[in-house]
């Protein structure tokens, strides 16, 4: 393993220019062996003390990965670049540094990146972020810009507490519904019970209540029965469960007055992907079609907004890293018209009748810098266009950033991420290919290299 730690005063400089600054003169993985680029950040500044890093596997046990001086830590978006290393390609499963051991999966990859972001507060670590949507998801943490879980202490349908600190390091599906719901609450009830056949064991499904005055445990239990439930179905007092929803905007009611909502969260919490409207349910267990109102048939019938069980295990996959980075196509690629980082209005139907790279990626996305512009020589050279869509950042941020990586391809401005859920974004990069005709050939999750490039560039010029 070769390290290359940058020392304190070099760092701080060069940080200070903003995140990836560090990096500008990176140069790659070593021949046959994986690249670990280390960035420490936090929620609002703080400092590091001096520590040597170690890195475990299973196999190998710990190894040294690096050493940082005493070094201040940004508050995020920005980031302290720590260090870079080679290191053997291998599955590593956590990282040791001031006296804390920090689980989190770490794949490196022959001639691949793998970036990994620790979270500090209060002079220690708290948590490792490994790989580009992982440490996307921590830097939008660190800012607030995605939802977390809440800590909370709420009871079963059997009488037992469950709190935040159980879930932690699990994928967790979180619905809201109430037993007098006649309507909806049954069909994400169904959506939940299909979804137990179609994840690992290990992702956690939870509904919790939002009528604390009727869910009583014994209600909860006759509905888990009713429903043939495997999986805890959670109540408190008002002020529990109105403290739980209120960073979801769903709001305690009773009857058939509610807020749908449907949540998929990573391991470490963060919100990932969520649905509020009407489930395509299919078929509800159990006995739950007798709750069904008129209007829950009607909705049950209608096949809701058109998302399913399999649509949220796609979700859950995505969060977990389950997944084929390479994902299927199929279907139009969604239209959409928004500010252009140049001025005017871009989207896709600029491009008709041409075949066009759609690349997702953000200033805060180290493996983004380098895929960049090999997408626009590899584009440039098939004679493909390329429409860049820029992520939550603001429009200075991201020409700052694109002047450093060189590139000039046209850029689609979505600072609050609507496009991105229009595509489905769970990682960045994510690149999306469409044909001429403006369907999808197919899609990329995570950082492309000339090979994979090569493969798409193909279906859509051949």
């Amino acid at each position: 393993m070769r390290l290359r730690a940058f020392g304190v005063g070099a760092v701080a400089a060069l940080a200070a220019l903003g995140l990836f600054a560090a990096f500008i003169g990176f140069k790659g993985p070593s021949s046959g062996g994986g690249t670990l680029l280390l960035s420490l950040s936090s929620r609002s500044a703080g400092r590091l003390g001096d520590t040597q890093v170690l890195i475990h596997s299973a196999r190998g046990g710990w190894s040294a990965l690096a050493h940082i001086g005493n070094v201040t830590v940004p508050a995020a978006p920005e980031t302290y670049a720590a260090a870079q290393a080679d290191v053997a390609p291998s599955a590593y499963d956590g990282l040791r540094l001031a006296g804390r051991d920090l689980s989190a999966p770490i794949r490196v990859t022959a001639g691949q990146v793998e970036p990994v972001l620790v979270t500090v507060s209060g002079g220690l670590p708290q948590d490792v972020f490994a790989g580009n949507g992982a440490y996307n998801s921590g830097l939008l943490g660190l800012q607030g810009k995605l939802k977390q879980l809440p800590d909370f202490s709420l009871t079963d349908q059997d009488g037992r507490i469950l709190d935040r600190s159980s879930l932690v390091g699990s994928i967790v599906v979180l619905a809201a519904f109430h037993t007098t719901c006649h309507d909806t609450c049954p069909l994400y009830t169904s959506i939940l019970y299909q979804l137990r056949q179609r994840v690992p064991p290990a992702v956690r499904l939870l509904e919790v209540s939002t009528d604390p005055a009727a869910d009583s445990v014994v209600a909860l239990h006759d509905y888990a029965v009713l429903a043939g439930t495997s999986w805890p179905l959670l109540t408190g007092s008002a002020d529990q469960l109105a403290a739980f929803w209120a960073p979801f905007g769903v709001r305690l009611s009773g009857a058939d007055s509610h807020t749908n909502f449907l949540g998929v969260f990573d391991g470490h919490g963060l919100l990932h992907h969520f649905e509020t409207g009407i489930p395509d349910a299919g078929s509800v267990p159990g006995g739950l079609s007798t709750m069904l109102s008129s209007e829950g048939m009607r909705e049950l019938r209608s096949h809701g907004d058109g998302w399913d069980a399999a649509a949220v295990a796609d979700q859950v996959r995505a969060a977990a890293d389950l997944g084929n980075p390479s994902a299927g196509g199929g279907g139009l690629a969604p239209s959409f018209r928004v500010d252009a980082l140049g001025g005017g209005k871009i989207g896709p139907a600029d491009f008709s009748g041409t075949p066009l790279v759609l690349n997702f990626w953000a200033t805060s996305c180290l493996p983004c810098r380098i895929e960049l512009p090999l997408l626009q020589r590899a584009t440039t050279e098939r004679k493909v266009r390329l429409l860049l869509v820029d992520e939550r950042d603001s429009a200075s941020a991201a020409r700052t950033f694109l002047n450093q990586v060189e590139v000039s391809s046209p850029v689609a401005s979505d600072p609050d991420g609507a496009v991105g859920r229009l595509y489905g974004v769970s990682v960045l990069p994510m690149t999306v290919f469409i044909r001429a005709d403006g369907s999808v050939e197919g899609k990329y999750l995570g950082q492309t290299d000339a090979a994979i490039l090569g493969d798409h560039l193909a279906a859509l010029t051949g």
